[in-house]
């Protein structure tokens, strides 16, 4: 009976250390804001120590830790009605093979010949991030192009996930503008990639968008993008036009009550001296509407002649 009791004590102080020990500080990073940044991940379960008190911030991160880090920052999950393992490279007992899997299912680009057990590049990481990143939805991201110094370095296809990552904010450049794509990715960095990637998920899915407008007629559509907290920009869109000649125009917008508004457009005729194929065209024109009109309309307002 006592060493039942002292067994049971044994576990129990066994377990209060190991508790203390998730919860305690990483004695390896010493500044305060990646500290806080890397137990906020931790409490979340998308990263871990490699001990009870140390982080190991300059180690690189494999490629087998990299997916299963972007998998827990997305919350991806194994899709329904899909059987069997994703590629034979990936034994089925490893302990990264159910996200590989689930990378392979929500479409990230892995792919069989990858070096699970070898550093991830920057370029590798974020073309993953990117990729897990808009599989939680469809995100408005300003449509330019920011300068990277070392891009030629990069692989055509990561180009456009790199520029998501940067026009987000989720990654940035370094003071001459390099993103050093083939360097490889250290523990810190992936950590706060994930950061920030969890921040700008969380941040947009708080939005809510206004109800789809209702459509008025046949050939109409329309689409509404957040600008920003105060403001949302819908665009309307013609799409059974005879001819290129024709366009359309938003001619007004009318506030009819706290949270409806509807938009006036108008058809445009086209020049009567010109010709033009005799396609079918589609033509669109957009405005800005504040954020607080839940329920927008769209309204046909006639059409405009075409005067010289």
């Amino acid at each position: 009976m006592k060493k039942t009791t002292k067994l049971l004590t044994a576990m129990l102080v066994t377990s209060s250390l190991l508790g203390a020990g998730a919860a305690s500080a990483f004695t390896d990073i010493q500044e305060q804001k990646p500290l806080q940044m890397v137990k906020e991940l931790q409490a979340k379960g998308i990263i871990q120590g490699i001990s009870a008190d140390k982080f190991a911030p300059s180690r690189t991160i494999t490629t087998a830790q990299a997916v299963q880090m972007i998998v827990n920052v997305a919350d991806l999950k194994v899709q329904p009605n899909y059987n069997g393992r994703s590629f034979d490279s990936v034994p089925k007992d490893a302990w990264y093979a159910n996200a590989v899997n689930i990378a392979v299912q929500n479409g990230l680009s892995v792919s069989s010949d990858m070096k699970w057990n070898e550093p991830i590049t920057r370029e590798v990481f974020s073309t993953l991030l990117s990729e897990a990143i808009q599989q939680t939805g469809n995100y408005p991201v300003v449509a330019m192009y920011l300068h990277v110094a070392d891009e030629d370095l990069m692989k055509e296809e990561s180009r456009g996930a790199v520029q998501f990552l940067l026009l987000t904010k989720i990654a940035k450049l370094d003071s001459n503008d390099k993103f050093h794509p083939t360097n490889h990715l250290t523990r810190i960095e992936a950590a706060e990639l994930a950061y920030h990637s969890i921040q700008f998920i969380e941040e947009h899915q708080q939005i809510t968008l206004p109800e789809k407008p209702e459509q008025p007629e046949s050939g109409i559509s329309t689409s509404v993008v957040k600008v920003d907290e105060s403001q949302n920009k819908v665009t309307v869109t013609k799409d059974d036009l005879p001819n290129p000649g024709y366009g359309i125009k938003i001619s007004s917008v009318d506030y009819v009550s706290d949270s409806e508004a509807v938009i006036y457009y108008k058809v445009l005729e086209p020049d009567p001296d010109s010709i033009y194929p005799q396609v079918i065209s589609k033509s669109s024109d957009d405005v800005l509407v504040p954020a607080k009109y839940s329920k927008i309309t769209v309204k046909s307002a006639g059409i405009i002649n075409f005067t010289k």
